[in-house]
């Protein structure tokens, strides 16, 4: 089965995603001291972390080469509306990151044809992302309850952003199942 060089760059572009995502994670361990949210955040960028490892193993499966990519969703995110400063932008972020992701990957998934690793390790995320974002909209939805406001502004801000981003991804990646 042939996988095209589009869809290898998207793989390597979904792994650093995922493998930045989850250093940025790991960074808000120490921002914060509250034990529940130090096992979820821990817990989280292990995971992320573990995602860009079988995004690796699954590039070298189907014939790939994995590729130092330091074009990332976050760094498309920085862009855009700049640097998450605080852990509810971090979060924020996640949240929009963590929705798009799942939509891509069922998306990717429907593909005619899509090679058998890929079809695996993409049925991995689906799962992995459902409780990532239900975690993380639990943690804002809380959030909201004291900083209504705040919280429902930063989430505009980057679904903002987040859509623009997908519009250009779509273009260089000829993702013509994007959503």
């Amino acid at each position: 089965m042939t996988v095209t060089d589009s869809e290898i760059a998207l793989l390597n572009f979904y792994r650093a995603s995922e493998l930045h995502g989850g250093l940025i994670l790991g960074q808000m361990v120490r921002r914060t001291s509250d034990p529940r949210l130090i096992v979820r955040l821990t817990r989280h960028s292990a995971e992320e972390l573990r995602h860009a490892q079988l995004w690796t193993e699954t590039i070298i499966v189907i014939g790939g080469s994995p590729r130092s990519v330091g074009d990332t969703y976050q760094t498309r995110h920085s862009e855009v509306v700049g640097t998450p400063r605080n852990l509810l932008e971090v979060l924020a972020l996640t949240q929009i990151f963590e929705r798009r992701a799942y939509r891509h990957f069922t998306l990717h998934l429907r593909v005619p044809g899509v090679h058998p690793a890929v079809a695996t390790t993409l049925r991995r995320m689906i799962e992995a992302e459902r409780e990532h974002l239900s975690w993380v909209k639990a943690w804002l939805a809380e959030q909201a309850k004291t900083r209504g406001q705040e919280v429902r502004e930063v989430l505009r801000r980057y679904a903002v952003a987040d859509q623009q981003i997908d519009d250009k991804l779509s273009t260089e990646y000829r993702l013509t199942w994007a959503a």
